[in-house]
């Protein structure tokens, strides 16, 4: 009999398969969300490309309330609890839990000052920091720095925006101005870590063609005997070439009274001991 062969039927083109949601009993994206089937085309693969992304990029750090203060190289209590304490070690840069617990007591210090105890919001500035990746400690306390000094400005702008007389909008105004220059310069400072002190310096040449410059023979820089005039010699000859009246392109140079061309005096101080003539 004639072998048939079986054509395998591809998926449509422009379509992709729908992927499985960790939460949905491993349904199809199509049967997990409802009305993902009204949907555009666009819509439908934005929405798959943000599902996979997000299943990509790791778990966020989260607390619940106020973290247990807890102690040594892994926290103590369940296995959730102890990976909860691992990502917040992440989140900080730190391998203990001491300078976690201080770093979150900042947070919360500050938080409370401003009105704000709620766990959601100790968990947006934990985000923002565990979002940034610090390498180590120091990184992670200018992050928390950051944060603070971010949400101070922010503030800062808010109560300007509803300020009534003039001197308060200004004082505000300068506060919040200094503020987001704090903020910038937390930020400059966390590249120049991750760089490791590397400079970058660029040569300008400037060409200044047509004018002028008197440069001295030589130049002197701190010694004991710089700046005593009584053991200068007297002036020997010149030491540059002369100022010229008018330069070749005939540019003026200016004088400080009179006019035109003026010879230069000669230099003298009285010298211990020498030649009389």
């Amino acid at each position: 009999m004639p072998s048939q062969s079986k054509s395998k039927v591809g998926p449509k083109v422009g379509s992709s398969p729908a992927p499985a949601l960790s939460g949905a009993a491993s349904r199809p994206l199509s049967e997990a969300v409802p009305g993902f089937d009204d949907l555009s085309d666009e819509d439908r693969q934005d929405l798959l490309e943000l599902v996979r992304g997000k299943k990509r990029a790791r778990k966020p750090v989260r607390v619940k309330g106020k973290p247990a203060d807890a102690r040594g190289d892994l926290p103590a209590g369940p296995l959730a609890a102890m990976v909860d304490g691992l990502r917040l070690q992440r989140a900080f840069g730190a391998v203990t839990m001491e300078p976690v617990n201080a770093r979150i007591a900042d947070l919360l210090e500050y938080l409370a000052s401003v009105g704000l105890e709620g766990p959601e919001h100790l968990n947006a500035a934990l985000a923002f920091v565990d979002g940034m990746e610090p390498q180590d400690q120091a990184e992670a306390m200018l992050l928390v720095q950051s944060y603070v000094t971010h949400d101070a400005a922010l503030r800062t702008m808010a109560r300007f925006g509803a300020a009534e007389m003039l001197p308060h909008a200004q004082t505000l105004a300068n506060l919040a101005v200094k503020l987001m220059r704090t903020f910038q310069g937390q930020m400059e400072t966390r590249a120049r870590m991750r760089r490791g002190g590397e400079q970058i310096v660029r040569h300008i040449h400037v060409d200044n063609r047509g004018g002028q410059a008197v440069i001295a023979d030589t130049v002197q820089a701190g010694g004991q005997g710089n700046g005593k005039a009584d053991k200068q010699p007297h002036a020997q000859g010149a030491c540059s070439p002369p100022v010229l009246g008018q330069d070749p392109f005939g540019h003026g140079v200016s004088v400080t009274s009179h006019s035109g061309e003026e010879p230069v005096p000669t230099a003298w101080w009285p010298v211990a001991g020498g030649a009389q003539g």
